[in-house]
């Protein structure tokens, strides 16, 4: 099973062929318009957008034998974007799809904030397993110094102590969080000004074996300020159900 998560900085219909030529079973896809997911768009595959902004939001695409249903319909005062579908075919779970957007006038509240009201107020959505959380978080624990509390620190120990989920990429390559060696987002697309703000957690018994691979900059660059990050797991790695 493959799954990929890419913030792709707007016009996905024109990108769009980048993802789906590596054939992922899941696409988490971050700032894509709502007509991007709108059937037919792309053969093989099908997505369910969620969002305000019809030219911005975030949508979930499933390759061809694999279904998506959202599970709650959104309102005003969930988390944004913090969305659970349900992920059906080869394999089933629920996927936590993330987008985690600044509020107005609110910086505690915003970006990985936005995690944490989910993890507080929206508990079920985390029991319907097992569950995959994927897409941009806007976080990083360099940044935990801006934040005593609900950091980017807590937030994974929550999700791994509570629910018994990693980032793929850190149990992949066995790096802390804060000491990435791979970027995921460049700001405004500068070489010299990378970050690591784009995961993908699952459960801890699904990474023995897995491949994690980041974009680099010099290929995506012209597209977007974010890099892809691809997650395979080997189905002997995937409980039977």
């Amino acid at each position: 099973m493959k799954i990929v998560t890419w913030n792709c900085q707007q016009a996905f219909l024109k990108k769009a062929w980048r993802i789906f030529e590596d054939s992922p079973d899941v696409a988490v896809i971050q700032e894509c318009s709502k007509r991007s997911a709108e059937p037919g768009q792309f053969e093989g595959f099908a997505g369910h957008w969620v969002g305000k902004n019809p030219h911005k939001g975030i949508a979930v695409f499933v390759k061809e034998g694999w279904k998506v249903r959202p599970m709650v319909e959104t309102r005003g005062a969930d988390p944004k974007w913090i969305v659970p579908f349900s992920i059906e075919g080869e394999y089933s779970f629920t996927l936590i799809a993330v987008w985690a957007c600044a509020i107005r006038g609110n910086h505690r509240a915003s970006y990985v904030g936005q995690i944490h009201k989910a993890l507080r107020w929206r508990r079920s959505w985390f029991g319907a397993g097992p569950i995959v959380m994927a897409g941009d978080f806007n976080s990083n624990a360099i940044l935990d110094k801006k934040r005593k509390k609900a950091n980017h620190t807590t937030m994974v120990d929550e999700l791994r102590d509570r629910y018994g989920l990693v980032s793929a990429y850190h149990a992949g390559y066995g790096i802390e969080h804060g000491k990435e060696e791979t970027p995921t987002f460049h700001l405004y697309r500068h070489l010299a000004k990378p970050y690591h703000f784009d995961y993908i957690f699952l459960p801890e018994t699904w990474t023995a074996g897995m491949s994690v691979t980041i974009g680099k900059h010099q290929e995506w660059s012209c597209d977007s300020d974010h890099c892809p990050i691809t997650v395979e797991i080997g189905n002997g790695q995937l409980p039977s159900q």
